[in-house]
Order: structure tokens, then sequence, then C-alpha cells
């Protein structure tokens, strides 16, 4: 019963995680959400951090690219499901 109740709970943590690329230092990362004005924004990632109460991780990278509301060189600070490699 315990190996039952162990491989479900692996199985749902699995299901329900709302992103599964976390990037590290120097990976190259784009902000794919469609609700963001940074959209389409890519960089060099310089720094990967935790929010609090383990609600996930933050990405900070440095961008490659320039946009609309953003200029090649800026600083950008997303959380990791708006971010794709």
């Amino acid at each position: 019963m315990k190996d039952l109740r162990k491989l479900v709970s692996t199985i749902l943590e699995e299901e329900f995680t709302s992103h599964t690329f976390e990037p590290l230092i120097g990976d190259m990362v784009a902000n794919d959400n469609p609700k963001c004005k940074h959209r389409g924004s890519v960089g060099e990632v310089i720094s990967v951090q935790p929010l609090p109460d383990e609600q996930g991780k933050t990405a900070t990278y440095r961008c490659t690219n320039s946009g609309d509301n953003w200029d090649e060189g800026d600083v950008l600070t997303k959380t990791l499901d708006q971010l794709v490699p």
C-alpha cells in the first residue's frame, strides 16, 4: 500500500508541475507568455531565485534582443512558467 501511495504521489507531482524547464546560469531563455509585455525577449540567465513559501522560482536574464518594451542589455526577471529554452 505504501508503494502505491508513493507511486501516485510521484505521478501527481509530475502532472501538476507548472513548468518542467529550470534554467541554469548561462542558459538562453525566451519569454513566451502571451500576456506579458516582454513576450519575445531573449537572453542569457544570470541568476535563478526561489520565491517565498516554496511558490516556485524566478530567473533573471540579460536581454540579447530588443522589442517595443525592452532593449538589448536590459535585465528582466520572470517566473519560470513564462520562459522557454
